[in-house]
């Protein structure tokens, strides 16, 4: 079995409960997304069109992405550099710590459900700052400490922060099950779930394949 089928397999566990069906469209989009990934560790900058044509296009004609991605807002990580992606290919939810917060969800909904994307992926990243901090209790008053604590909730009786930030995006990948809108679509093989980390020092994307 390969990377991708087996992430997707891993998602479909995680987000839904049990196994699905691979679909074809998000398999090859996920194989897509690493060599792009692979790409961009080559050559350090992103490669992907950026015209002010395709600008104009995607103005006037709309969006069309071809994967969800919920990941961290870490300037660090940034989505579209990272999978040599340009405008309108990725539609991309960013928040500290990669929660699976009540408005990252409907933003997944509406990417799945009207713009038909046929691929989800929840990136945690390595050296998280929320994470971190969650691991050391480390107090803090307001929307940040509700922050924190959400991370803390996912990341219980973790060995290490490499644990720590697995736990704290397959928890964010579990609460995509909660979505009905999600389930149908699933359901009827038109969307695929996947995990993974990304290293802030190599720029590796490393798929979800199992729990650590």
């Amino acid at each position: 079995m390969d990377t991708c089928n087996a992430a997707l397999r891993f998602g479909s566990r995680v987000a839904l409960g049990e196994e699905t069906t691979v679909s074809p469209a998000a398999e090859a989009t996920l194989q897509s997304m690493l060599r792009g990934n692979e790409e961009f560790r080559t050559h350090s900058r992103n490669l992907a069109s950026l015209s002010a044509a395709i600008r104009h296009k995607t103005a006037h004609e709309g969006q069309h992405p071809y994967a969800v991605v919920v990941c961290c807002a870490d300037s660090r990580v940034p989505a579209e550099h990272i999978f040599t992606a340009g405008i309108g290919d990725l539609f991309v939810i960013r928040n500290a710590g990669n929660l699976m917060t009540p408005a990252a969800l409907g933003s997944v909904e509406y990417a799945v459900a009207h713009l038909h994307v046929p691929l989800v992926l929840v990136m945690g990243h390595r050296g998280c700052g929320a994470v971190a901090a969650a691991m050391m209790d480390h107090l803090e008053l307001g929307a940040l400490g509700d922050l924190i604590d959400q991370v803390a909730d996912n990341i219980v009786h973790a060995s290490s922060p490499r644990q720590a930030e697995f736990k704290n995006m397959r928890a964010s990948l579990a609460e995509l099950g909660r979505s009905e809108v999600l389930r149908k679509v699933a359901a009827e093989g038109r969307v695929g779930f996947a995990g993974a980390i990304y290293d802030l020092s190599s720029g590796r994307v490393e798929p979800a394949l199992e729990d650590v």
